[in-house]
């Protein structure tokens, strides 16, 4: 990464994985069409197998304990010491590095990256920045967000929900900023039929802001993340969001500005 802010972290205590049987409507905004990933980005039987859970009783009396174990993992450390940063965090003006602005996002590319932005077709506004590289991508929302905290464990909460709801799987796991999800939801493949892909997202809290963060294709995969996720993790915390003043509900979406031309 390019910066970093220097804080004194507390050594955290992992929870034990925590699998769900769950799947996902993902709305049409936030997605990316099918033929942009690489066909050899699904998942194979074997590979889902991985991601399924092993005992049915998960969201017994146990549940709401196992949940709490997770809110408190995220909680016991700062996350954020190597980024994203707040735009109150860094100082742009002290280096000669090349960044795209956004508005509420600015972003420092890696050598190759596609970028696109997903936008709202009635307003205009931009929803989400997408990074692609290899077979691989990135999505990004920027979500205003209580000063309190807290705030990812109901977004998280909300996917996978909206995963149960249509088969998909799920699973809680230790991640590079705190409680990460991973996820294996159904999609039509190239020739039509019914498929299986991987997921990750990342939910990353700043001041008074989210950033909900997903990983499509072979990165997805990379759960140790010295492979296709490693770039994408470094351009991940190079992010700085300019969130405003403006008061906002929290869970809105800030609009990314779509660059002219």
């Amino acid at each position: 990464m390019i910066f970093g802010r220097k804080k004194q972290q507390a050594t955290p205590a992992e929870p034990e994985p925590v699998d769900t049987d769950e799947e996902v409507d993902l709305d049409e905004d936030d997605e990316l069409d099918d033929d942009q990933l690489d066909e050899d980005d699904e998942l194979d039987d074997e590979e889902t197998d991985e991601l399924e859970s092993p005992d049915e009783d998960v969201y017994d009396d146990d549940h709401e304990d196992a949940q709490d174990e997770w809110v408190a993992f995220d909680e016991s450390q700062d996350w954020r010491e190597d980024g994203p940063f707040d735009i109150s965090e860094v100082d742009l003006d002290s280096d000669s590095v090349a960044r795209l602005d956004l508005g509420s996002l600015i972003v420092t590319p890696e050598e190759g990256m596609q970028i696109q932005i997903i936008a709202d077709s009635e307003s205009g506004n931009g929803l989400a920045l997408v990074l692609g590289l290899d077979g691989s991508a990135i999505q990004v929302e920027v979500k205003a967000a209580p000063q309190s905290g807290g705030f990812s464990a109901e977004i998280r909460s909300d996917i996978i929900e909206e995963t149960r709801a249509t088969g998909g799987r799920t699973e809680l796991a230790k991640g590079p900023y705190g409680t990460e999800l991973r996820r294996v939801v159904q999609v039509q493949g190239a020739d039509g039929e019914d498929a299986f892909a991987p997921m990750r997202d990342w939910l990353v809290e700043g001041p008074r802001w989210i950033l909900v963060a997903r990983l499509m294709g072979e990165a997805a995969v990379d759960v140790e993340g010295d492979g296709a996720a490693a770039i994408f993790d470094e351009a991940f915390r190079n992010l700085i969001v300019r969130r405003g003043d403006d008061p906002m509900a929290p869970g809105q979406t800030i609009p990314i500005r779509i660059p002219e031309g």
